[in-house]
């Protein structure tokens, strides 16, 4: 697993300087008129390569006997976790087992059949081993969607540094208020600390795998880890002295 240090594209970092007014700004707190006050804006940013494979596939049958379906659903199913137990390092869930009724396209809608799904989700940082699992299992089962993002340890790793980045940033800003103002010093009124993360797009397979799907054999998808956006922003307040 990559270090955070190594995994850093660089240190993006934007500073906000937001005023109410071109005259110091006076709040109203606990009935004390606070003059001399200016809201503050920072923010950091920072990329880190995605270390977590999020795939979904989805069992889809079809019959007129509800019974008869629902063991084409679970022997599917099982085939499919019989195919991954051999890959370890692979997160399995089971999820959304569900049935519809199927109708003609006449007016009097007449009950034909009925159709079941269930998604199976798979969840692994080694990629490699998820798009070679994923490979077999297209004989039976369809992928909905692969999600690329940061683990949590990974993301809070990143928002730690950012926090100091971004609080020197705010503390940066302030000081040049000070300067500006010809003030002798200023103190902070309240700050607050907003952590986020924009990981990449969930990559929806149905349309581009469409003619894999179609194939004798399923080729093993091709997935680039990519990598997420982490933020943190300080908003707060300060009082020139």
């Amino acid at each position: 697993m990559k270090s955070i240090a190594s995994v850093v594209r660089g240190w993006v970092l934007a500073i906000f300087l937001a005023l109410q007014a071109v005259v110091p700004v006076q709040a109203q707190s606990g009935g004390e008129t606070l003059y001399n006050v200016f809201n503050l804006t920072s923010e950091a940013t920072v990329e880190v390569d995605n270390d977590l494979m999020i795939a979904t596939l989805v069992v889809q049958q079809e019959d007129k006997d509800p019974a008869v379906l629902a063991d084409k659903v679970n022997e599917a199913m099982t085939w499919a976790i019989d195919v991954l137990r051999p890959y370890e390092k692979l997160d399995i869930k089971t999820r959304d087992y569900q049935t519809y009724p199927r109708y003609d396209t006449s007016q009097v809608r007449r009950l034909i059949g009925w159709r079941a799904t269930q998604t199976l989700q798979l969840e692994t940082e080694d990629f490699g081993a998820a798009g070679q699992a994923i490979q077999k299992l297209q004989e039976k089962l369809q992928v909905q969607g692969v999600r690329l993002m940061t683990k949590d340890s990974t993301r809070e790793r990143a928002s730690d540094q950012l926090i100091d980045k971004a609080l020197n940033a705010f503390k940066d800003r302030a000081r040049l208020i000070q300067k500006n103002m010809g003030a002798t010093g200023y103190q902070i009124l309240d700050v607050n600390i907003q952590t986020g993360q924009s990981n990449a797009p969930m990559f929806n397979a149905r349309a581009e795998m469409a003619d894999v799907m179609r194939s004798s054999v399923a080729s093993e998808p091709v997935v680039e880890p990519g990598t997420s956006r982490v933020t943190v922003q300080v908003f707060g307040r300060v009082q020139l002295d």
